[in-house]
């Protein structure tokens, strides 16, 4: 049953006419005092909850960490292609997040810490992600990223970051480690895809197949000519085209195996941990002499060469005097130097621990390295 019938009601005449003005305004009248009761005044709107957003620096924030810090800058730092100030010193290439955003990234800072900046923003990364075990490698030249990614449309790819256009650069698809290696002049980066070997040039955009090094893991030397191969518990040392050089026997038991794989910028150590024989160690060869080599308790994290020769450095966490909220602390990075010769270690306390809420960074070594130092 409607609430008035329109056929028998007096405003009848009203509505046969053209809708005056004043009688839209009767017919409204009526239906709200019908509606809503006569005497009765009508209920106020709902008043809507505003949700207020934490800041990105409050207190139940690892940023928070900037009260402590003024001198910090607030907007997070982006690395610029070019600039001499930035790469007027070795950095550090790492991997991390800010605390508000939700993608892991690459950063690079100086090597105490300092400088913090930015090299991908997180809004390039559209339906793809970096596969962060594969060590990205960047151009002598700074320019370029080698980097697998892990993407929605061809799956595990092999793809180069411009730092000066801001985009990526598809090179090929594949899996497996990469093991990226740059030439000297930055035009070519070689790679493994999918058990291959492949040479990607830069200014052409052209990829060709490489006869193939087996390896766990493959290091071109600062010569440019000769390659590292990373075998089981050995390497062995090829030209640029693949043909073996010479195959170096360590003297290992055949159940230990070499991780953590690195070599020096300058060419002159190996190092690694061991594994499956006995507790773990860190092992340093000198590729000029591999009888000669230094052994570490593997006690703490991984360590990575540095700038200097006959350096290598790790780094940890330790609790600071600085207090966060809901009786917690922040923890600061330090970093740890050791000198291969002298067998002298110094702590630094690495600086911007913590900026913009990055708790955790990974490593992945060190870049811009211009002379021998």
């Amino acid at each position: 049953m409607s609430l008035i019938s329109v056929k028998n009601s007096p405003i009848t005449p009203l509505l046969t006419k053209s809708f005056s003005r004043r009688a839209v305004i009767m017919l409204l009248s009526v239906a709200t005092l019908l509606l809503t009761g006569c005497g009765e005044e009508p209920a106020p709107p709902a008043k809507q909850a505003v949700e207020e957003q934490p800041s990105r620096f409050s207190k139940d924030k690892i940023a928070y960490r900037h009260s402590y810090h003024p001198e910090w800058p607030k907007e997070v730092r982006n690395e610029v292609y070019g600039d001499k100030e930035t790469f007027s010193t070795p950095r550090i290439l790492f991997k991390a997040n800010i605390e508000w955003m939700e993608q892991t990234t690459l950063f690079s800072a100086r090597m105490d810490g300092s400088d913090r900046r930015r090299i991908i923003p997180e809004t390039a990364f559209n339906d793809k992600w970096m596969v962060g075990l594969h060590k990205p490698e960047r151009s002598p030249d700074n320019r370029y990223i080698a980097l697998s990614m892990d993407t929605t449309e061809h799956g595990f790819t092999r793809e180069l970051w411009d730092t000066k256009t801001q985009q990526f650069i598809f090179m090929s698809k594949g899996h497996g480690y990469a093991h990226f290696n740059w030439t000297k002049d930055s035009e070519n980066v070689i790679f493994y895809a999918s058990g291959k070997h492949y040479n990607y040039h830069v200014p052409t955009k052209s990829l060709t197949e490489r006869p193939i090094i087996y390896s766990n893991g493959l290091y071109l030397l600062p010569d440019g000519k000769t390659f590292l191969a990373h075998k089981k518990n050995e390497y062995w040392l090829h030209d640029f085209n693949g043909d073996v050089i010479e195959k170096v026997d360590l003297g290992f038991n055949n159940h230990l195996s070499m991780r953590s794989f690195k070599v020096s910028p300058f060419g002159d150590y190996i190092y690694f941990v061991s594994e499956g024989l006995g507790a773990a160690q860190n092992y340093w060869i000198n590729l000029t002499h591999p009888s000669k080599r230094l052994i570490l308790p593997f006690d703490r994290d991984t360590y990575f060469f540095s700038w200097k020769k006959n350096k290598v450095m790790t780094w940890y966490l330790k609790k600071t005097e600085e207090a966060m909220a809901k009786d917690g602390y922040f923890y600061g990075t330090y970093f740890e130097e050791y000198d291969l010769i002298t067998k002298e270690k110094k702590t630094i306390l690495a600086e911007e621990s913590n900026i913009w809420g990055m708790a955790g960074i990974y490593i992945y070594g060190v870049f811009n390295i211009k002379d021998e130092q």
